[in-house]
């Protein structure tokens, strides 16, 4: 119990704004990363399929309930065995007298729990005031064999995390490949790999392969319009007098956005800060056509990114991986092409943890992300 039974948890902590709605749900293990404005919480599923997520201090003397026995219908403490559904009623306290009503007085603070597209989102606000979970996102409307989640820790600010995502110039640079594979290769794409697909349409009766049409086409033209929960971006990249190529991301404040994987498949992101130097990212895939491959997708990820607690095998710690002879040869970057959330990764932590934003030199080319810096 102490690692839950779901496997895509997080421990969160962040400001009013982006505590009080529905988030993603806290882990029953010690968060990585200093701490948090919420208290410590604990998550275990019942025998009847039941998510509890409940204050982790023990409301008799605060030991800590993460280490506690799961007992099938609650959880109890180690220390003098009282217990707690997942609702928070008190079951028992065994070391009371017979007949003691003890148990009547007692409940542990409880949070909702919904489970979605493989996400857990708990309700931490006030009790009794949880709101509907948010209308309008493809991802948690399709059947449960068309999406995939996962997740991983970057270390640094949320608002930094988010900005990356939404920045329609940088796949051209950050994560530009200097080969493409063959399409047939390829083929449906079952682990997702980002950038691999062939773009929707053709050039000149030939499917180009997205690494393609952001290497060749690198000055993109930029808009965006204003939304009711955020912005609406367009790159616009002309390959012939006739032939455009459109890229849109939706923007939706203040921590989530979707983008195109391929045709047939999108990638709905949300950044949960768990303090102002860490966030985990939650990637959700979404396919409008037939199932997704669970298996493939998660074993892509596997290799890169190490459980219980999401954290990436490259970092600050080993230069992200970077190779000079891959840089000259394979990739802009050189720090491999099976994952590009590494790229990403160096990108967000590699200028610091909360950047310095007044040795910043905005550029056109990244003007879709001036809006967030003010508004969140």
């Amino acid at each position: 119990m102490r690692r839950g039974a779901a496997q895509l948890l997080a421990a969160g902590g962040a400001g009013r704004r982006v505590r009080s709605a529905a988030r993603p749900a806290h882990g029953a293990a010690p968060a990585q990363g200093g701490p948090r404005a919420r208290p410590d919480l604990v998550l275990f599923k019942d025998d009847a399929g039941q998510w509890g997520l409940l204050d982790r201090d023990c409301p008799h003397r605060g030991a800590d309930l993460a280490f506690g026995r799961h007992e099938g219908d609650g959880v109890r403490c180690p220390f003098h065995g009282w217990k707690f559904d997942a609702t928070g009623r008190c079951l028992e306290t065994p070391a009371e007298p017979t007949g003691s009503k003890l148990c009547d007085r007692v409940r542990q603070r409880s949070y909702p729990v919904l489970e979605k597209s493989g996400v857990l989102f708990a309700w931490l606000g006030e009790e009794g005031k949880a709101p509907p979970f948010p209308a309008g996102f493809d991802c948690f409307a399709a059947p449960s064999t068309h999406t995939f989640a996962f997740k991983g820790l970057w270390h640094c600010n949320w608002l930094q995390a988010f900005e990356v995502g939404i920045d329609p110039a940088h796949p051209s640079f950050l994560h530009r490949f200097l080969q493409d594979e063959a399409l047939d290769s390829i083929g449906e794409n079952a682990a997702g790999k980002q950038f691999r697909s062939a773009s929707a349409g053709d050039f000149g009766g030939e499917k180009w392969p997205m690494t393609r049409i952001m290497r060749e086409f690198h000055q993109p033209e930029i808009s965006f319009e204003a939304r009711p929960r955020g912005l609406r971006l367009q790159a616009l990249r002309p390959m012939t007098d006739d032939l455009t190529h459109v890229r849109v991301t939706s923007a939706i404040f203040p921590q989530t956005f979707v983008i195109p994987l391929s045709e047939t498949l999108t990638i709905t992101q949300i950044h949960l800060p768990v303090d102002d130097t860490h966030t985990y990212w939650y990637s959700i895939f979404t396919s409008f056509a037939g199932p997704v491959d669970k298996e493939a997708m998660r074993n892509q990820r596997l290799q890169f990114i190490s459980l219980p607690d999401y954290v990436p095998n490259s970092g600050r710690h080993n230069n992200w991986g970077f190779n000079a002879d891959e840089q000259r040869s394979q990739t802009y970057l050189g720090m491999g092409e099976e994952d590009i959330n590494v790229h990403d990764q160096w990108a967000v932590e590699s200028m610091g943890a909360i950047r310095d934003r007044t040795r910043e030199h905005r550029a056109r080319a990244t003007r879709s992300s001036w809006p967030t810096v003010g508004c969140c």
